[in-house]
């Protein structure tokens, strides 16, 4: 009934800095050496695995109540309520099991025990598929005046009135019974690409050591790669990058055949379904109107001079006669805010997000005082940021903080994601405690717009109004454009499968070759290793693909909502809380349109790159006064 929902944030804008916990600048710290208030307290949930074991005895015990309301859900208002809240029940206890196993998994991939752990919860996860296989089909049999009678009789029924709507919404893509269980089945084994990439990525794939600044042999990790990008040594930045993307390489041919088959399940299950493609699948089943993908791209794509306008820009400012791709993120204007200790930005942001009143701030410090945050890099640590939790548990949060302005901002980010998650599930009931990914990204970015709006227009000097619109600027950059254009990359990766090619490592280089080019043109020297870049971006194996595009969507709203909270102060604040606290209690589209944004336009998202444009003209005009 309930599918399990995990918002993945992957750290698109948080490039980051030196690591501070570690013990030389060489190595990483492992997890015990890192102080307890820095991690978060996963003991609410389950103090130890020996209670995940009772558990999930009880979930092994409770699973065959879901097969007593098989072939009776027509039979009155009263059993379909049963049948319904004994679904919620045990769903709730296999989002427990599955949840943290994901949490202690991620704390430090290397350990066995606690990966096994995980996928024996994703198996679990499998059988509640399979036993509540018949649930839909047999739902979506009874007619709909039927339907409506036995919601008049009983009472408890009027408040899953919407989440039977949405049931019926898919009524032409559901199939039999028997073909649901089928599906069910092969969920698990579908959705292993993604499991495959991640202990490449995260356990297997070591890029070896390299030069710092200071000429000091160190370790190249993901997270140090942000920070070295960053650096003002042209010579590291080509080697952080050089580094990263040659040990992908060396794996080109077997990502690709990983990704293709990810690509493959995808489209046989939109297939089956009876969806003429996958974007349509991905679309129609989070209810948002396919023309909101291709509009967004199409707009994006014809949009992108004010990007190539900043980009060149860089190049004069950075004094290089060609930009190369490592030079994307090099400072152009010396940091105004650096060397932030965790302490400092915890107070950074919540100074930003006062416009969105006390209440919230108080469940902004509740966090810290509840353990949701796991603040640091520790050796074997998942990689990225995210917010991860279950309706009864803390929104738990991860990054891997390591003091620069970008880390801030991904602090705001996740606390969005996490404060979203405490308000729905603390107003909504289960069924709508949740909320839809293209709503989930917007409450992030909504903060971080905030946060950065606010600090630009208290920006005491030249200088750090340019650092903070250079650094929001690369944002923008990386939560619209390159956003969008991994939508283009993703749309035109299944199209291909769609059209019976296959996607070796050839054609995949090939596609995100143009799709640079068409965004990017010749602003940056485009290297022939960038083109591998697809290989190593977590968020194209999702199970439910066509994530990445709603990161664009999300900052396209997100730019608007800030815009009005800061300028209407409460009204505007308060649309924007309803919202959140809304869940899915409706669809995405109608929350954002009353909050105040129509996306079913291509409006929002011509205003986003007039705002992106008068940002570059704002950064012009102060980089001309520092010069002065």
């Amino acid at each position: 009934m309930k599918k399990l929902c995990l918002h993945m944030c992957w750290s698109v804008f948080a490039l980051i800095g030196l690591l501070p916990l570690a013990v030389s600048g060489s190595e990483l710290p492992e997890r015990e050496e890192i102080p307890a208030q820095y991690k978060w307290d996963l003991s609410d949930m389950y103090p130890n695995a020996a209670a995940w074991e009772t558990d999930k005895q009880r979930f092994l015990t409770r699973l065959p109540e879901i097969s007593a309301y098989r072939g009776r859900l027509a039979e009155s208002g009263e059993t379909l309520l049963a049948a319904i809240g004994t679904i919620e029940e045990i769903s709730q206890i296999i989002g427990n099991l599955y949840v943290y196993a994901g949490l202690k998994s991620n704390e430090d991939t290397r350990i066995s025990e606690n990966a096994a752990r995980f996928s024996e919860a994703q198996g679990l996860y499998s059988q509640f598929q399979q036993i509540n296989a018949y649930f839909s089909p047999e739902l979506l049999a009874i007619p709909e005046s039927t339907l409506n009678e036995m919601l008049e009789a009983e009472p408890g029924l009027k408040m899953y009135r919407h989440y039977l709507d949405e049931q019926s919404r898919m009524r032409d893509y559901t199939l039999s019974e028997g073909e649901e269980r089928l599906l069910a089945m092969a969920g698990d084994p579908l959705d292993k690409f993604s499991s495959v990439f991640s202990a490449i990525d995260n356990t297997d794939l070591q890029f070896g050591t390299m030069q710092d600044e200071s000429g000091e042999n160190v370790e190249l990790t993901k997270s140090r790669y942000g920070a070295f990008l960053h650096s003002t040594d042209r010579r590291v930045r080509q080697d952080a990058w050089t580094g990263l993307f040659s040990a992908y390489n060396t794996l080109n041919h077997t990502l690709a055949a990983n990704y293709e088959g990810h690509v493959k399940a995808r489209v046989f299950e939109a297939r089956a379904r009876g969806f003429e493609t996958r974007v349509q699948a991905a679309t129609y089943s989070n209810a948002i109107p396919e023309s909101v993908f291709h509009t967004l791209i199409k707009v994006a794509r014809e949009g992108s001079a004010p990007l190539q306008r900043y980009l060149t820009l860089r190049r004069k400012t950075l004094g290089v006669d060609r930009l190369e791709i490592w030079d994307m993120y090099a400072p152009i204007v010396a940091p105004t805010i650096d060397n932030v200790s965790f302490e400092e930005a915890k107070e950074i942001v919540a100074a930003g997000l006062e416009p969105l009143g006390e209440d919230y701030l108080e469940v902004y410090w509740k966090g810290f005082d509840e353990g949701w945050v796991d603040a640091f890099e520790n050796r074997g640590k998942r990689g990225g940021a995210y917010s991860w939790g279950t309706y009864s548990s803390k929104p738990y949060l991860s990054m891997n903080f390591e003091g620069t302005l970008n880390d801030v901002s991904t602090l705001a980010h996740e606390y969005g994601h996490s404060i979203h998650s405490y308000l729905a599930r603390g107003t909504q009931p289960y069924v709508y405690g949740d909320y839809r990914t293209f709503i989930a990204e917007i409450a992030s970015m909504t903060n971080e717009a905030i946060l950065m709006q606010k600090m630009l227009r208290e920006a005491e000097t030249p200088q750090e109004r340019a650092y903070l619109l250079s650094s929001y600027l690369d944002e923008f950059r990386g939560g619209f454009y390159r956003q969008a254009s991994f939508a283009d990359f993703e749309a035109r990766a299944h199209a291909a499968v769609e059209a019976g090619e296959a996607l070796t490592a050839d054609k995949l280089n090939a596609i995100y070759a143009e799709v640079f080019e068409a965004f990017y043109g010749e602003s940056v020297n485009a290297h022939e290793l960038n083109q591998i870049e697809w290989s190593r971006i977590p968020h194209f194996l999702r199970g439910d693909n066509f994530y990445v595009y709603q990161y664009a969507t999300s900052f396209v709203a997100a730019t608007a909502l800030a815009k009005q909270i800061i300028d209407e102060g409460a009204p505007a604040r308060d649309r924007f809380l309803t919202m959140l606290r809304s869940g899915s209690s409706d669809y995405p589209i109608e929350l954002l349109k009353q909050a105040g944004i129509d996306m079913t336009t291509p409006e929002p998202v011509h205003a986003t790159i007039q705002v992106f444009d008068d940002y570059v003209s704002q950064l012009e005009d102060a980089l001309a006064e520092i010069e002065r």
